[in-house]
């Protein structure tokens, strides 16, 4: 990390697209209280999290960037601000309704050293129903001062009420995926005919000899499933695996690879998930 930080420049390989429109938000000082980072790198977008916090209470900050070296940002980096609180994931336990409460109850605390409280949640989705029912009026009423940052790495996993109080920035590896070498890209696009014809879903994912592969071949779909929505955006004809799918469904797609990505990360059984994908997904390509 340079010694100077912006938003956008923290060295999260892949996703400065995103991150450079984060930063411009909130250059804009129009923030909503509410955000929720989407995407397969759960490291990723807490760093992001933790480089927005750094915005908000850098004491040396210009129009452009947190200084990332003065007390203010030393301590966020190290999580000790006492204003700037992170709920980490330490398990794949639910986020109960005791946690929430906690969470509502430090926030309604008066800021001890500024104006602003900041609250990062890893790992929403793992709020159950109770929890997040209890969010709801915190984040629709939060205070003057207040914001919240959710992250996900599985976003279908986000209540409805809940997602659609915040304000969406989806992370995604833009670069991955988009520069697999041809023979590569012809390989699995033929896999995928061939089983989806089948059904014999067993067949692709047993040719996923290692996790690295399964990861590369999610990308793949990603990158395939972008072609086809920019091509329709553009409506330009084009000859790719999804391009007969409506824009509506491959977006639904979409969301299921980014989602699956991110439990393949913490998971070691991808052969399984993998083919649960397809079965569910894309039986009919």
């Amino acid at each position: 990390m340079e010694k100077n930080g912006k938003i956008g420049a923290l060295g999260a390989t892949g996703c400065s697209q995103v991150q450079e429109r984060l930063f411009r938000y909130l250059s804009s000082q129009r923030i909503h209280p509410a955000l929720l980072f989407l995407g397969p790198d759960k490291e990723v977008k807490f760093q992001v999290a933790k480089g927005m916090a750094k915005f908000f209470f850098c004491l040396k900050k210009n129009k452009t960037a947190f200084c990332n070296t003065c007390n203010n940002c030393q301590r966020i980096e190290r999580e000790i601000h006492p204003d700037v609180y992170f709920f980490k994931e330490e398990s794949e336990e639910a986020l109960k309704i005791e946690t929430v409460r906690e969470v509502i109850g430090q926030m309604r605390v008066s800021p001890i050293e500024g104006p602003y409280k900041i609250c990062v949640i890893e790992e929403a989705h793992r709020m159950n129903a109770a929890a997040a029912n209890a969010f709801l009026k915190t984040l629709e009423e939060p205070g003057e001062g207040r914001y919240f940052v959710l992250t996900t790495t599985q976003p279908g996993s986000i209540l409805p009420t809940v997602s659609s109080r915040c304000i969406e920035f989806v992370f995604r590896p833009e670069n991955e995926g988009l520069t697999l070498a041809e023979d590569t890209r012809k390989k699995y696009s033929d896999l995928l005919k061939e089983v989806s014809k089948t059904r014999n879903f067993s067949q692709l994912t047993a040719s996923l000899e290692e996790k690295e592969e399964a990861l590369q071949f999610l990308q793949f779909l990603q990158s395939e499933i972008h072609n086809s929505l920019i091509a329709k955006e553009a409506k330009k004809e084009r000859s790719g695996l999804f391009d007969n799918i409506s824009s509506h469904e491959l977006t639904f797609k979409f969301e299921a690879v980014v989602t699956l990505e991110g439990q393949l990360r913490s998971n070691a059984n991808y052969g399984l998930m993998i083919e649960s994908l397809l079965r569910n997904h894309f039986s009919g390509v």
